[in-house]
């Protein structure tokens, strides 16, 4: 079944599964510590490897050894924001912007989410994301450093995010920017990790 929780307030949200829990953040900080607490390794996918325009769904690519792809109906659009920063979104308007990741390594993943119209402006709104694990969560948007994300605390890994429009009118288009995921370490890191923790409390006075 699923859940829907419509946001506001700024503050961190938690949104949890059967399975699992998911903890839902509505900042960067709060996304990077929870990641720091679980000792995950954070990524960010690179979107200025990609040209500004119209691309073809969908759009692959590889960071930090996963695989990726980021897909809608209709195709994509890369544009850049007054920051200077990219972003990701559909090209047609009120269609789903769906990023997936290959295998189930995935534990956390996060994005500035906002809307754009046709001028590529970020405008007010709302957009629904539903997580692959059937979470569904309403997000009331109007900035480009809107950032929400969830990350692990149990066994659940994500393996793909959706977002839309949500009684926006019919001109907006979804869209991302500072898209970030995160991994567990892999053995080698997790044992550097350890050492370096070891060190730590020998050195204390």
């Amino acid at each position: 079944m699923f859940r829907l929780t419509c946001f506001v307030a700024a503050t961190a949200f938690v949104a949890s599964s059967a399975q699992a829990d998911l903890v839902g953040v509505n900042s960067l900080a709060l996304y990077q510590s929870f990641v720091g607490l679980q000792s995950f390794q954070d990524q960010s996918i690179d979107l200025n490897a990609y040209e500004v325009g119209v691309v073809t769904s969908p759009l692959q690519g590889v960071t930090g050894g996963t695989a990726w792809s980021a897909s809608a109906l209709g195709g994509l659009y890369l544009g850049t924001l007054p920051s200077g920063d990219r972003f990701l979104s559909t090209f047609a308007s009120n269609r789903e912007l769906t990023i997936a990741f290959a295998g189930n390594g995935v534990m956390a993943f996060g994005a500035n989410t906002f809307l754009t119209n046709q001028a590529d402006d970020v405008v007010s709104g709302n957009v629904l994301m539903k997580l692959s694990d059937g979470t569904t969560f309403a997000a009331a948007v109007g900035s480009e450093s809107s950032f929400y994300g969830w990350v692990s605390e149990g066994d659940v890994t994500i393996t793909s995010v959706t977002y839309r429009p949500f009684l926006s009118g019919t001109g907006s288009f979804a869209s991302l920017s500072n898209l970030r995921f995160a991994l567990i370490p892999s053995s080698g890191a997790v044992a550097i990790l350890a050492l370096g923790g070891f060190v730590a409390v020998r050195s204390r006075p």
